[in-house]
């Protein structure tokens, strides 16, 4: 075979693998438009709102990991991973675990975050999600270390939602929430899917 046949060949074998490969995607695309299925995005399920990416830290340099949650206009930083955690558990570890449980509470109509004292625990509080199924109760999201202050921990962990964005709104063009002093709980409705902003509305009370 001449050296010319060859190089003739590879073009035509890479023509054919660049076909199919757009063949394949015109395939999924439609399939997608047909059906309404989304592709997964790194980090999240297929349905998956919320999971966990190191993010650049606007306070202390470096990258701190935070929990992101997409909603119908892209992806945005939520919940700042801060040194305040009880456990012994890593970042990653606690990061990963929270964005687990929003997950599941976001179903049951997330509309807000709060802070208490643990009363299993002296000197220890506790992190929690509010929801309308039992939007009086703490969900646990985490439990702080002993002698870690609520406020200063949860307000802490908002930050992402201020610092990881140039234009402080939320999805629906609202503003971003922040915990007021004194105050022991942050709505978070604003920031939510379309799809959130239903479950929340159709969940029992």
């Amino acid at each position: 075979m001449s050296k010319e046949r060859h190089i003739f060949d590879k073009v035509n074998l890479t023509i054919g693998i660049i076909g199919a490969v757009v063949g394949i995607a015109g395939l999924v695309l439609a399939y997608g438009v047909a059906t309404g299925w989304t592709p997964g995005i790194f980090g999240f399920g297929s349905k998956d709102r919320f999971s966990c990416t190191l993010q650049p830290d606007t306070q202390n340099g470096g990258e701190v990991w935070t929990v992101m949650y997409r909603n119908d206009k892209g992806i945005k930083p939520w919940l700042k991973m801060v040194n305040s955690f009880g456990d012994g558990w890593n970042t990653q570890k606690r990061c990963d675990t929270i964005a687990q449980r929003l997950e599941g509470f976001r179903q049951d109509g997330l509309i807000g975050l709060s802070y208490r004292s643990d009363p299993k625990t002296p000197n220890q509080s506790v992190i929690c999600a509010n929801t309308k199924l039992d939007r009086n109760n703490c969900n646990l999201l985490v439990t702080l270390k002993s002698g870690a202050e609520g406020y200063d921990s949860l307000r802490r962990m908002l930050e992402a939602l201020r610092n990881g964005t140039t234009v402080e709104q939320g999805s629906n063009g609202s503003t971003v929430p922040t915990l007021a002093r004194g105050s022991t709980f942050v709505n978070i409705e604003d920031q939510l899917a379309s799809d959130d902003l239903k479950a929340a509305s159709n969940a029992s009370k």
